[in-house]
């Protein structure tokens, strides 16, 4: 295998990896790359743990309104134990610094601290059920189309995920106050810079947010001999009992063999 092949599957080890822990964990689908904006409406298509954006409700035509949904709070996760965080006293004096080091014992790890998130959603599913099946009717709905349905927006986050095992990577935190507790890298996030870094695949340290959270729907075909809808996706789910053979419902990467 030549370099350059090598690569394309290290990228996808990670992606793949990293989707699979926060689906498990939270219960819903990853942004990738995390720092991809996803919005409410948005229609495309998933691949491989991939949202594909290609158009958005309004500009279907579709008048959908939103909601704010749960408020989440705080979202901390690291693998199980394989993600080491430890915080030490600035080695170079200076006012409010830290030092942070990251260690992880096995490739792919995954480190993610999200403050005050929130959710916004469709607020009636029903209502943009009868409509996407109005236009796959005619035509114009894509049976392996997605539409975004609900979107997690973070405040200041920090993503990390490892290439190899015994990666590593050196913080230096400025804050008025030191550094404690789960979320302590997030709580850092605007002054927070790399100083040193080893065998890390994915570094994200964003302070003004991201939406790295999502669900979606879509339509799916019914089971001959099977009328009836039945949940098989996400908390959440809705489906149109039209009677006719496709169905709306909340949708996730198996059922559509991503």
């Amino acid at each position: 295998m030549d370099p350059s092949e090598q690569e394309v599957n290290d990228v996808a080890a990670i992606f793949e990896r990293y989707t699979q822990e926060m689906r498990k964990e939270f219960g819903y689908l990853s942004a990738w790359l995390p720092t991809t904006r996803i919005d409410v409406g948005d229609v495309g298509y998933l691949d491989r743990a991939r949202f594909d954006r290609h158009t958005s409700l309004p500009e279907l035509g579709i008048d959908a309104a939103t909601q704010p949904g749960r408020t989440l709070a705080d979202l901390d996760y690291a693998s199980r134990g394989s993600v080491a965080v430890t915080l030490e006293e600035s080695a170079r004096g200076l006012p409010g610094g830290q030092d942070a080091e990251v260690t992880f014992s096995r490739e792919h790890g995954v480190l993610f601290q999200a403050r005050k998130c929130r959710t916004t959603r469709i607020a009636d599913l029903q209502a943009l059920g009868r409509a996407v099946l109005a236009l796959h009717r005619e035509g114009k709905w894509d049976a392996a189309a997605v539409v975004v349905t609900e979107v997690v927006h973070s405040g200041p986050t920090v993503i990390l995920v490892s290439n190899q095992r015994g990666a590593r990577i050196g913080l230096r935190a400025h804050a008025a106050a030191p550094l404690a507790g789960a979320l302590a890298l997030a709580d850092a996030a605007t002054g927070l810079r790399v100083v040193s870094t080893q065998g890390i695949g994915v570094k994200i340290i964003e302070p003004r947010g991201l939406t790295p959270l999502f669900r979606v729907c879509g339509i799916r075909r019914r089971l001959l001999g099977d009328p009836d809808f039945e949940h098989r996706g996400e908390p959440a789910a809705t489906a149109e009992h039209t009677g006719e053979q496709w169905y709306f419902s909340t949708l996730t990467y198996e059922d559509l063999g991503a």
